[in-house]
């Protein structure tokens, strides 16, 4: 029996449509591994039942903070070990069985402390372990989800497991689930702005400077850097290490901060500052944010346009002073509008979440420039007139600093100068705009590119090279990328192959607090994403000059 024409066309369709789905099913675990790969914390998935009541159930899924916590090889990992297996002894064994039982008990969670032995050579690390019990909706148990956080030896105590504070854990949970989320949107953030912060940077040198195109390519410039540093921010609240605030130049802020606030409006902003005026101590990716909020505020106060004012002055706070703020020296931050003005009743209600007195408003940008200048120790105050206008004041303690040390301006529009050199790159990435971008830069400073976008192909290309003698002066590897390997377990590969290989670790969730795991690993530096054309040659430069061969 031969299958009609239309036969034929359904089968297609049906079978496009699942291939399809097969795809998005792909991607959203590729992107579920990425968020779990970024998280602080130590993450397993693990059986319900064990075929060996001595190694336990078996894990099917362990993060690459538990493999380092573990010491474990990259290329193993701990899939298919026993979670037992990795207890440090018969008494962590027991204490973590124990929690497995009162974790189904409870319907939920239960936590222990239990130390956890190193694969790699002898030692252990004493951990707290929350474990959380997966049920369908008919109430079966389907998976076990085990975070794993390292705990000092003073807090390393025995402790039972209890169920008396699930909702506090399950608040946690919550809080790590939101922290993974955020890492992966970050991520796919600065896979986007990347290939405009690497190209703009490369450009803006080529353009007459002081012409009004070079103006507003600076301009744009700004604003990407000033992405990249909040995407940063966001990598370091997810993982618990927020910045601490450092001597600030308030003045070289508020210039380039008002400057991209009033682009394009209707509204001049004059900015005056005490020519003497002190650092604050700040956090400058914060602080920036607060005064584009305020001036935002303002200028959509005054849809007819006209003048507003932002200003900043020293100021003592008296001992018998303000409630909230140390007596001492501090900076007074003055953003002053024309506007409508806001109700006397409203006032009270202005920082808190979910008020607004616009109709498209939702709250989150005052309640946020609140909690910003409270996390640095500040205060934030507001005086209103109906029909004439608003003013805030920021009040930030003042920074004693020696010559050279403030931080200026939280993104500079000047580009790091480009480098140029020679020697073979490989450029590993799966991101295609930011691989070519990369090539094209590389290419154009003197250097000989070859790209690939998986972890299966760069070992071959490099185990090819390596065997002509002319293996790559440097590797740009990726560490998220899509398919079998991620850019660890690539770098692992091509270093058993040759231990001399040059890699640099390219991500844009490595903080500062942990690069020096990665250096430990064999990578030789690290260049953090989403990076400019000159920052990524001048890596280059430096890793295949002072670093080269026998050097």
């Amino acid at each position: 029996m031969i299958a009609s024409p239309d036969s034929c066309a359904a089968s297609n369709s049906s079978l496009n449509v699942l291939e399809h789905a097969v795809e998005q099913i792909k991607e959203a675990n590729f992107y579920l591994r990425t968020s779990l790969d970024q998280m602080a914390e130590g993450v397993m998935i693990v059986e319900t039942t064990a075929t060996d009541a001595k190694t336990g159930p078996a894990i099917l899924y362990a993060n690459s903070q538990a493999v380092m916590m573990t010491r474990a090889k990259p290329e193993t990992g701990l899939r298919g070990m026993g979670l037992l297996e990795i207890a440090a002894s018969e008494e962590d064994a027991a204490r973590i069985t124990s929690c497995l039982e009162a974790a189904v008990a409870s319907t939920g969670a239960a936590e222990c402390q239990a130390a956890l032995q190193w694969l790699g050579g002898s030692g252990s690390t004493p951990c707290l372990w929350r474990v959380r019990a997966v049920f369908t909706d008919m109430g079966r148990l389907l998976k076990f989800i085990v975070t794993l956080k390292p705990v000092s030896a003073a807090e390393a105590t025995v402790k039972a497991p209890s169920t008396e504070d699930l909702d506090a854990q399950s608040v946690q949970l919550r809080k790590e689930n939101l922290a993974a989320l955020a890492q992966g949107i970050t991520h796919d953030v600065n896979n986007l702005i990347g290939p405009a912060v690497t190209r703009l940077s490369a450009l803006l040198p080529q353009v007459e400077e002081g012409t009004p195109l070079h103006q507003e390519l600076q301009l744009i410039f700004a604003a990407l850097k000033r992405a990249k540093q909040f995407t940063s921010q966001v990598v370091n609240v997810s993982k618990a290490r927020p910045r601490p605030e450092e001597p600030t130049d308030v003045a070289a802020l508020l210039r380039d901060s008002v400057q991209f606030a009033g682009a394009g409006s209707n509204v001049q902003v004059r900015l005056q500052a005490d020519p003497a005026l002190c650092p604050a101590l700040a956090d400058p990716v914060k602080l920036s944010q607060v005064v584009q909020n305020l001036v935002f505020n303002g200028i959509q106060a005054m849809p007819c346009g006209g003048y507003m004012d932002v200003e900043a002055r020293n100021v003592e706070v008296p001992a018998s002073g303000q409630a909230r703020l140390k007596a001492g020296p501090h900076v007074q931050i003055i953003v002053r509008d024309r506007g409508c003005g806001i109700e006397p009743e409203n006032l009270k209600k202005l920082f808190r979440e979910s008020f607004s007195t616009k109709a498209d408003g939702n709250g989150i940008g005052l309640t946020t420039c609140k909690r910003f200048i409270d996390e640095m120790g500040g205060d934030i105050q507001v005086s209103s007139t109906p029909n004439v206008g608003t003013e805030f004041r920021v009040l930030l303690r003042a920074g004693q600093t020696a010559q050279g040390t403030v931080t200026g301006t939280p993104a500079s529009v000047a580009p790091v100068p480009l480098k140029h050199g020679c020697g073979k790159v490989l450029i590993v990435d799966d991101e295609d705009d930011l691989r070519r971008v990369a090539q094209m830069i590389l290419k154009r400073c003197g250097y000989e590119c070859i790209e690939c976008d998986n972890g299966q192909d760069a070992i071959k290309i490099y185990q090819s090279l390596y065997r002509t003698g002319t293996p790559p002066d440097v590797v740009l590897m990726d560490l998220t990328l899509r398919g079998g390997m991620n850019g660890c377990e690539t770098a692992a590969e091509i270093l058993s192959l040759d231990r001399d290989a040059r890699i640099v670790c390219t991500s844009g969730s490595v903080t500062t607090d942990v690069q020096m795991t990665f250096l430990e690993r064999g990578f030789v530096g690290v260049l953090p994403k989403p990076y400019e054309a000159g920052e990524l040659t001048q890596t280059v430069h430096r890793v295949a000059t002072a670093m080269r061969r026998g050097a």
